[in-house]
């Protein structure tokens, strides 16, 4: 077994073809299909199904994708961590981020780029749940969570204030601070993404039960029903602000501020088993030193 071999199990499942595995590794189609095929034989197991519409992994290929991805990063860290001990980072760093915590991320990877250039950063956006389960598959080295999760160790990037959300013409909309218990007699619209605990929390502390009335997988779908006066809701900043923090991604709608003051803290996860490549290192100590500074 070899390199080679393993590099192209992970291209083919990352990629979906034999084709876009050859492109993504720069080696020929024929190459790809050679390594698989040995590997197959080594294993004398079938690891890849080819269909007219690319290629899929068997239930045993799953099993040990994340087997390959791993044996395919130890090797990269050796000449990452070599070029380390020349204070140089080298290689590729994924990081996988939900879209409201996605927007803290660019501030650091442009650090790090000015530092490291030779560091390649990509950027991975997907829900809650999605960006956990890459970062649990090995796919990503990095991901965003909203709390601490078996086998994850967690850095933490930002505190994010939870805003209730009403639309502009509602009653409480020109108040400072609103309580759960102001919004109970609306019906509330409930994002899927992960906020819903922290949401439930705060229903459970005010002795009132959370009764959505819709379930909104997109934010800016939220929003829109909000301003057409369909319901409240609870978000956090993040998610509903732009890039200036003040300005609502939508228009027709208000965030205020709960009272007590409600936040949710997000932060960077690696998985603990797996040591952190140097620049993955870098990162999370420039997220630390971002958290630690004062604000106001």
């Amino acid at each position: 077994m070899n390199l080679a071999q393993l590099r192209a199990l992970v291209a083919v499942a990352e990629t979906g073809s034999i084709t876009g595995a050859g492109t993504a590794l720069q080696v020929t189609q024929s190459a790809v299909s050679h390594a698989l095929a040995s590997l197959e034989t080594e294993l004398d197991a079938r690891l890849v199904v080819r269909e007219r519409s690319g290629c899929v992994l068997t239930e045993l290929g799953y099993r040990l994708l994340g087997h390959a991805r791993d044996a395919v990063r130890a090797v990269e860290r050796l000449a990452e961590e070599a070029a380390a001990a020349r204070d140089e980072h080298v290689g590729r760093l994924l990081i996988g981020a939900f879209p409201s915590a996605g927007q803290l991320l660019p501030p650091l990877v442009a650090r790090l780029s000015r530092h490291h250039p030779g560091v390649s950063v990509t950027l991975l956006e997907g829900s809650d749940d999605e960006v956990t389960e890459w970062l649990r598959a090995g796919i990503v080295d990095l991901a965003t969570v909203t709390s601490a999760l078996p086998g994850l160790a967690i850095t933490p990037l930002a505190d994010d204030e939870m805003l209730a959300v009403v639309p502009a013409g509602h009653p409480l909309a020109h108040e400072p601070h609103v309580d759960v218990e102001e919004l109970d007699g609306d019906p509330f619209l409930l994002s899927d993404g992960g906020c819903e605990p922290i949401i439930q929390a705060m229903y459970a502390q005010a002795g009132l039960r959370l009764r959505p009335t819709h379930r909104v997988r997109d934010m800016r779908t939220l929003l829109a029903m909000v301003s057409e006066n369909l319901g409240v809701t609870i978000a956090p900043s993040l998610a509903i602000s732009g890039p200036s923090r003040n300005q609502l991604i939508h228009q027709g709608v208000v965030g205020l501020s709960l009272r007590p003051r409600a936040t949710r803290t997000l932060y960077l996860a690696n998985r603990a088993e797996v040591s952190l490549s140097p620049a993955a290192r870098t990162l999370l100590d420039a997220a630390r030193i971002e958290e630690l500074r004062p604000t106001g």
